[in-house]
């Protein structure tokens, strides 16, 4: 009687035990379950977010990795200025970088290298000097060494080159310099194994063939000089120039006067053997240890700019202006587009 009076009064009985436990049951499930989804509402981001995130974050570096560096694109524009011989401009434009990115060590390489091929010798040595330091010592020992022999100091040059090569033995254009510097120290037999290392780290480098070359003129072997010459004054693919021109013999003949006259006052020369060692079996020539003459076999080579057809004939002088006398068959600049020339040292 009395429940019924409780229904009709709109209350609601008091639930059994058994079926609050199950509820409480079921809250806690619940609550577990969005413990584990990790914090979620105000002050943490939500999964939406954290994609939303991780994609801005993704195209961030895809623009990083292909924005353009401007400081890196006027360091090649500079290096190009030096392989073309440009090393006034080059040294302007150094300036210039460095007034607009600031000094970096690329840059100071750059200004000593044109500070050097500009005639400011004092200015370069100091340069050098001070990048005797971390990544930069082989490249400024190198400028060292072909600051002193620009200068007939063919010992230091020779300390220096060596020294750079050491650091980095694999180097054609030091090992190449070091040779052509023992060779106008007049020691032969001291250039051979840098150069013989040189013309065979680098078959495609013109002025490293062209100093194999000197080598193998001015220790009496013709034969393979001329085998040499022949090779590099034909072109290397259809359409392509030649390694050498005129200009490079003119200039190869030249430095076979110098490397003479420097090997008469040492009184050095490279032993028979050594010659036909390094020769890989080649005859050497009977006839005096140093040539005065290129090979009468060499044939003539385009100049630049001509077809093939339109070859030079003229045969090569003989004097030659005192203004060349005193050059070096640089590996530098590297890049330089057509034959071989030389650079002064």
């Amino acid at each position: 009687m009395r429940h019924q009076e409780n229904t009709r009064a709109g209350r609601t009985p008091a639930p059994a035990p058994l079926a609050t436990l199950a509820a409480l049951a079921t809250l806690a499930l619940a609550l577990a379950g969005c413990a584990s989804k990790g914090p979620q509402g105000y002050g943490a981001p939500s999964a939406q977010q954290e994609t939303a995130a991780q994609a801005q974050q993704q195209l961030q570096n895809a623009q990083q990795a292909t924005q353009v560096d401007n400081a890196q694109t006027y360091l090649d524009l500079i290096t190009q200025m030096q392989q073309a011989g440009q090393w006034y401009a080059s040294l302007a434009h150094t300036e210039a970088f460095e007034q607009q990115y600031g000094v970096n060590q690329e840059s100071r390489l750059m200004r000593a290298d044109a500070l050097r091929n500009t005639g400011q010798v004092e200015q370069a040595r100091q340069a050098y000097l001070a990048l005797l330091q971390g990544a930069t010592t082989a490249r400024a020992r190198r400028g060292l060494g072909l600051l002193y022999a620009s200068q007939g100091q063919y010992g230091q040059a020779v300390e220096q080159l060596d020294k750079a090569r050491q650091l980095n033995p694999i180097d054609a254009n030091v090992l190449s310099d070091l040779a052509y510097a023992h060779m106008l120290d007049g020691r032969l037999a001291a250039a051979q194994m840098p150069i013989m290392q040189a013309s065979q780290l680098a078959p495609a480098n013109a002025r490293v063939q062209l100093n194999m070359a000197l080598f193998w003129l001015a220790s009496g072997n013709q034969a393979q000089a001329s085998q040499l010459l022949r090779q590099l004054a034909q072109p290397q693919a259809k359409g392509a120039l030649p390694m050498i021109d005129q200009t490079s013999l003119q200039t190869l003949q030249a430095q076979l006067a110098s490397v003479r006259d420097a090997v008469r006052l040492r009184g050095d020369s490279l032993p028979a053997e050594a010659s036909a060692g390094a020769g890989a079996g080649a005859a050497v020539s009977s006839a005096p240890v140093l040539p005065s003459v290129l090979p009468p076999a060499l044939p003539p080579v385009p100049t630049l700019g001509t077809r093939p057809e339109a070859r030079a004939t003229e045969a090569l002088p003989e004097t030659l202006p005192a203004g060349i006398t005193r050059r070096i068959l640089l590996s530098e600049p590297p890049g330089a587009a057509g034959a071989a020339a030389a650079s002064p040292l």
